[in-house]
Order: C-alpha cells, then structure tokens, then sequence
C-alpha cells in the first residue's frame, strides 16, 4: 500500500513538474518575442546588431504577439537597434515597420494630421538664427514655429510634414540659403522630430538643390532619427522598392512620395537614378502601390505637384489624383504650390472614393504674401470595417496662418477661435486690409465643404 502510494505521488510531482516547465517555456518564447519587438532609443539601425524573429505558431500560440497582424505570421523577420522590423514575405516583397506594437490614441480609429511645407527660406533664416540665441553663432532653431500648434499636431497618430530643402551643414562647406537653391541648417530635421511628425516628404523639385552630395548628406541627418519616415528619398533602388510602413493599433500604414520633377533638371527623366528623388512614373507608381497594398492595411499618397501660387489643381494635378484612385490609394496628400488648394473625393474605377488633398500651403516660410502663409492643419481619422476594410471618415481642415504681432517673433497659429481684432493685428499680411473677412472667405472658397468640414470655432 505504501509503495503504491509513493509511486502515485512521484506521478503526480512528475505531472505537476511538466506543466510548470510548459508554462515557462511558452511565457519565456513569448518574453523574448516581445523583447525583440521593443522600441528602443539610440543610433540609426544597425545590420549587424539586429535580432532574428521568425512569427510563426511556436511563438504566437494562442495569442498574436504584440498584435502583429497575421498578413505577417510566416515572414522572417529582424528588429533592429531602434525597433524597426525589417522583413520580406514568401513571395520575395521586403518590408520594414516602425512603431511594431503601438497603440494609438483612440481604440477603434487611427487619426492622422498633415500639414504642408516646412519651407526654409532665406526670410525664415534670421529668424531662426535670432530664436537659436546669439544672432550669427551659426545655431538655428525652427521649434518656436510650432509652439502653439504642437499640442494639437500631438493629438494626432500619424503627423505629415513636407521638408522642402535639403540639410546640409556649413561644415561641410555649403552656406545657408533660400531661393533659389535652398540649403538648410540641420536643425530644421530637429524641429520636425521635437514636434512629434512621423511622416515625411522628402521628394521635392528641390531635392537636388546640392546635387547627390545635399541629397546623401541630408540623409545622414535623417538618420538620427530613427523614429521618422522618410518617404520619397532614398539612398538605393532595393531601399525604394521596400515597403515603408507605420504601426498603429496593429494596423499598418505604408508611406509612398513623388515629385512631379527638379528644378535641377528640365526633364524627370534626366535624374541620375530613381532613387534619390521619386519622380512621376505612372509604371513605377502603379508598381509601389501594389507592392504596398500586399503587406499594409491602408496606403498613403504624398504627392509634390501643381502649378505655384494657384488655389485650383491643374491638369497633371486632377490626373494623378484620378490615377492614384484608380489603383484604390487611401489617401492623397499634396505639397509644393505654396497655396490652399481643394479637398475632394475622387472615385476610382470601381467605385471606391479616394480623399484628395490637393494643396497644403506653406507652413512654414515667412514670406509676407497673404495666400502663402495660409495654410491649414488638414485632419482624418482610419477606422477599421467589419469586412477588414478600412474607411477614412470625418475628414476636417483647421486653418492656420503665420502670425507675427511686430516683436520678431513669428510663429503658426491656429485660426479657430481667434477674434478679429487679434486676426487683424498680424504684421505679416501688409498685402491685405482686413485679415478676418478675407482669410475665412478665401478658405471657404477654395476649400469647400464637399469633403472636409472647415473647423472655426
């Protein structure tokens, strides 16, 4: 009887023994997957630092690790130094994602905010240098530009800016300046990253202001930043064939830009590679966007295009727009002609409607003309459907406008709220008797209200 009961209770231990050490294994493959998976701080992403990750049943179990979508269960992937995932599906299409596992703001939506150029001209230059402290210390700071409206650019999940110029430092032999051939202090990347933008242009007709060399300079001080998409710029063709995309609420987001051209060249087709600058490619267009259609939930258009200081899209503007919902895009945004331009829907070919925003403005310039310092802070949210679908609902512009009430000071404020008396009292719109009236009819006009509602109040 003894022995019986020995034997049945070392069978029992043995059981007990078996279980506990299942549990641990499975919590610990699940420790390690979310380790891997954490966003890090530091240096750009290093290859040779980077950990293996293969998303496969042993390591989700029951539960899909840090919400990774399933489009992504049988990639091998790698994490690298800053939290980016590097990967590349079964059928050979390489991707990476930033912000693998973040959450956003709102559980059921992902919101989005764009704004239009961070323009460093050589009127925003003395300022910058004046806000950086000691005038000619050879520092600049463009972040008092965003100080009233970086709460509310904050609210936002995924941020778009557009840098027009390229960052190039004195050091390395290239003075600053403004038209025509830009070059900006690297602080202007430092200003986009304080204010919380994750999404950024970089394919502009101004890209090749400095030649290759401003183009891969530029890119060395992008990559201090690890937390920003760059979108548009590359420094190789495999880069630009490689899916970008952002996370949020385990929905993906993949971020193309194009160029309609360069001032530096009288035909797009004249660039040195593809690469560098994304120019207008209707075939390499169409071949992005289908690529990144297979591995994101949602696809994001930047587009630099139109014909300067016009509020109306022109014809290659109204036929891209056309094209890119065509291919069934999420979203258009739109940068370059320094004015407001409409928001509309456009409809695809099979029925899909297509958000387009034709013109964001300047943002950032200081130039002292009354249409190109209004701008506005245009607004949506992505919300997931029942079919797997996402919708892109309750589209807003909230105008803005730079402000200056005569101290030096310049900076963009929000219009919404703000009295007519503190309207009129801005010393960069000489060029225009009453500031209240016409800014709200101007953006009345050529906004509309077919798409985005216009928030006042």
């Amino acid at each position: 009887m003894n022995a019986r009961f020995v034997i049945a209770l070392v069978a029992i231990i043995a059981i007990i023994a078996a279980i506990a050490i299942g549990v641990f294994s499975c919590t610990s493959k699940t420790n390690a997957a979310q380790e891997s998976l954490e966003v890090t701080d530091g240096s750009p992403a290093s290859a040779n630092s980077s950990q293996t990750l293969v998303l496969n049943d042993a390591v989700r179990g029951e539960a899909p690790v840090s919400g990774v979508s399933e489009r992504f269960r049988d990639c091998e992937e790698t994490v690298d130094e800053n939290g980016i995932v590097h990967g590349t599906t079964p059928d050979g299409i390489r991707y990476t994602v930033l912000g693998r596992g973040e959450l956003a703001q709102s559980p059921d939506r992902v919101t989005l905010c764009a704004i239009g150029d961070q323009l460093v001209t050589e009127y925003v230059l003395p300022f910058a240098d004046a806000y950086a402290g000691k005038t000619g210390d050879g520092e600049y700071d463009f972040t008092p530009w965003y100080r009233e409206v970086k709460p509310f650019i904050q609210e936002h999940d995924l941020r778009f800016v557009n840098q027009e110029t390229v960052m190039v430092s004195e050091e390395k032999g290239y003075s600053y300046s403004g038209y025509p051939t830009f070059n900006s202090p690297e602080s202007a990347a430092a200003s986009v990253a304080d204010t919380g933008f994750n999404l950024v242009n970089f394919a502009t007709n101004h890209t090749y202001d400095l030649g290759t060399f401003g183009i891969e300079a530029s890119h060395e001080v992008w990559d201090r930043y690890p937390q920003l998409l760059v979108g548009g710029s590359y420094l190789t063709q495999e880069d630009r064939e490689t899916v970008h995309m952002i996370e949020r609420n385990g929905l993906t987001f993949a971020f193309l830009a194009y160029t309609y051209g360069d001032n530096a060249f009288s035909d797009a087709s004249q660039m040195p590679n593809s690469y560098y600058s994304c120019a207008f490619d209707k075939d390499a267009i169409a071949a992005d966007v289908q690529r990144a259609q297979k591995v994101a939930d949602a696809v994001i258009v930047a587009m630099h295009w139109g014909t300067e200081y016009v509020n109306e899209p022109n014809e290659q503007q109204v036929e891209y727009a056309q094209f890119l919902a065509d291919l069934d895009v999420d979203l258009v945004l739109g940068t370059h002609c320094h004015t407001i331009q409409p928001v509309e829907y456009v409809t695809g070919e099979t029925g899909n409607t297509v958000p387009v925003v034709y013109g964001l403005s300047d943002f950032i310039s200081c130039w002292t003309i009354t249409d190109t310092i209004i701008s506005g802070i245009f607004t949506c949210d992505f919300v997931p459907q029942e079919d797997g679908s996402i919708a892109v609902e309750n589209l807003e512009w909230h105008p803005t406008i730079e402000w200056d009430d005569g101290s030096g000071q310049p900076y963009v404020r929000l219009l919404a709220g703000m009295d007519e008396a503190t309207t009129n009292a801005n010393t960069r719109t000489p060029d225009v008797g009453d500031d209240y009236t016409y800014l709200r009819d101007l953006t009345n006009e050529v906004i509309g209200d077919d798409a985005a509602t216009i928030v006042w109040e």
